[in-house]
């Protein structure tokens, strides 16, 4: 895992992927390894786990460890801002104000957020790729990731379709030239296409890891078993799943025993539905997870049980 560039952790909401990917991050950092978290969840919390106040741009925790918290109705309402600028020199007002009505419409829209984030995600890393060893993604609930990973594909197709018909209207052009408009428009999807397609390369390489993090409950195993088919499907790399929040072997108090006793049936579980990942065991903490400190004990913790 420690070799990977790219490490995604995914889950249901609450199961500890925020906690688990800042030790991991930190973990990195510990082994020289420059790394950069980014919290993809517009609920973000890495502030509040390094105990450290909530920013804009990026964050430095170490001389090794950074992290960015992608807010995705940021992201959304600057591009809106961008397109309208490059539209309003070539339309009437009234046909601006129809326009700047149907983009604000946009935000809203189902799949928006997603796109954003995508958008946002690809540049950071692949402006910072040689900058970087590894960086580490604290996703968003599993609905959100799954969508926002399929769209990777969905916005090469579609990008492909722009361009291909761009070209085909600049055919008709070619005797007088494309106007200084249509050839921005198309050095602007030539180059999220092709950042896209490097951002794509990356996603379905080897070199990422898709991680996914549940606690040994009933819901968290059915979601996660969707999940990981459906990250199969999307032929993501697959190696480890961390099971968070684990009770103490031995306790004498009634209801943890009671509790116990249940952890192991979806123990067991986990274990036969999850056979081909390596399954990695987080332990319950007694208190909060918050601040340095706490992180660096479970660093420590992942560290041991991952052999590193």
């Amino acid at each position: 895992m420690l070799d990977k560039k790219l490490i995604f952790f995914g889950g249901k909401g609450g199961v500890g992927k925020t906690t688990l990917s800042s030790a991991l991050s930190l973990l990195l950092s510990q082994r020289n390894r420059r790394t950069l978290l980014i919290s993809t969840d517009p609920a973000h919390s890495l502030s509040d786990v390094f105990g450290l106040k909530p920013a804009k741009g990026t964050v430095k925790v170490n001389d090794r460890l950074e992290y960015l918290e992608i807010d995705p109705y940021e992201v959304i309402k600057e591009h809106i801002e961008r397109a309208l600028e490059s539209i309003e020199s070539f339309v009437s007002p009234e046909t601006f104000s129809w326009i700047k009505e149907a983009f604000h419409n946009v935000e809203h829209t189902p799949g928006a957020e997603e796109a954003a984030v995508l958008e946002r995600l690809s540049k950071v890393i692949l402006e910072n790729l040689d900058s970087f060893d590894h960086f580490v993604v604290d996703t968003a609930p599993t609905g959100h990731t799954l969508n926002m990973l399929r769209t990777v594909g969905r916005v090469g197709n579609w990008l492909e379709e722009l361009l291909k018909r761009r070209r085909e209207a600049g055919r008709f052009k070619e005797a007088g030239g494309l106007n200084p408009r249509d050839e921005k428009v198309l050095e602007i999807l030539r180059e999220r296409k092709e950042r896209f397609a490097r951002f794509s390369e990356i996603l379905f390489s080897k070199r990422t890891l898709f991680v996914p993090v549940l606690i040994p409950e009933k819901l968290p195993i059915m979601e996660t078993e969707r999940l990981v088919a459906e990250l199969k499907r999307l032929n993501l790399n697959l190696e480890y799943i961390f099971v968070n929040k684990v009770l103490p072997p031995e306790t004498t108090d009634s209801f943890l025993l009671m509790r116990k006793e249940q952890e192991r049936r979806y123990m067991k579980d986990i274990k036969e539905k999850f056979s081909h990942l390596r399954l990695i065991e987080v332990p319950m903490k007694e208190r909060d997870v918050e601040g340095i400190d706490t992180l660096k004990e479970i660093a420590t913790e992942l560290g041991r049980r991952l052999g590193a």
